[in-house]
């Protein structure tokens, strides 16, 4: 009876273990003080007006462990659309080039930012092995033929290039190599938008074997501005431009798809 006993506290103890981590889930924000749009102005369709975007996000965990692997991201701000005929632009092979950006891409770099992350062991999430890159954002006229839905997005409407650089000490490893993020036509507050998209693939996702996580994302796409059509018209507009707002605030949405495929949106007003 004894040894039943043990064996049933034995089976209870680590029912209640994985319960808890079972529980442990993501947490997502969009902090007030990593996102801004200068000038506040509220835009037209007839008269975009160029701004410089500023935004970021965090992810926790609610039993402080290190965040579970998100593979796919969509970033939109209310009323902001993106112009990228407006600006140079380079292919994803000379934004992909190993070690270091092609100078072809130079004049096509519209953004710049960081990324904190948290790596470990997929079967310990208490291991937090930190790995920081730099970001640099760079309008391209190619998509990344891994991903082919991004060949045809960003022929057809444009995108960018999330290179993402880092080396021993500020990573365990080094990382060189970029992501291709098509623009989408949305709906946000029922006025029109960009939204951003662009998938993590396995080599970022699952480094040398590890779970990496993204902890902290800050980024500013820079008021570079150009001439393109708008409304059969030809007029000065910024890589992104406000075209309008629902009210006096404008909404910033960030979406989050993890390994199951599950979706999780973050927002805050700016």
């Amino acid at each position: 009876m004894r040894k039943l006993w043990i064996a049933v506290v034995g089976a209870l103890v680590i029912s209640v273990a994985v319960a808890g981590i079972a529980s442990a889930v993501n947490i997502y924000e969009v902090p007030k003080s990593l996102i801004g749009v200068s000038p506040g102005a509220k835009g037209s369709a007839k008269k975009p007006v160029p701004v410089q975007l500023k935004f970021g996000y965090t992810v926790g965990d609610t039993e402080n462990l290190r965040p579970q692997v998100i593979r796919e991201y969509r970033i939109a701000a209310e009323g902001l659309q993106t112009y990228p005929k407006s600006q140079p632009t380079c292919t994803w092979d000379q934004a992909n080039k190993p070690i270091k950006i092609d100078r072809a891409c130079n004049k096509a770099i519209v953004g710049r930012g960081t990324i904190d992350n948290l790596a470990g062991a997929s079967n310990d999430r208490t291991q937090k092995l930190p790995c920081n890159v730099k970001l640099t954002q760079i309008n391209i006229s190619s998509g990344d033929p891994a991903f082919p839905k991004t060949v045809s997005q960003i022929r057809r409407r444009g995108g960018m290039a999330v290179r993402i650089d880092t080396d021993p000490p500020a990573c365990p490893i080094p990382v060189h190599s970029s992501l291709a993020a098509p623009f989408y036509d949305v709906k946000l507050e029922g006025i029109s938008t960009a939204e951003l998209r662009f998938s993590v693939p396995d080599t970022l996702a699952h480094p040398g074997g590890l779970d990496n996580a993204v902890v902290e994302v800050t980024t500013t796409i820079n008021k570079e501005t150009g001439k393109a059509r708008v409304k059969g018209k030809k007029r000065t507009v910024g890589y992104y431009s406000a075209v309008g707002r629902k009210g006096r605030t404008r909404t910033v949405r960030v979406t989050f798809v993890d390994e199951s495929g599950a979706k999780f949106t973050a927002t805050q007003k700016e």
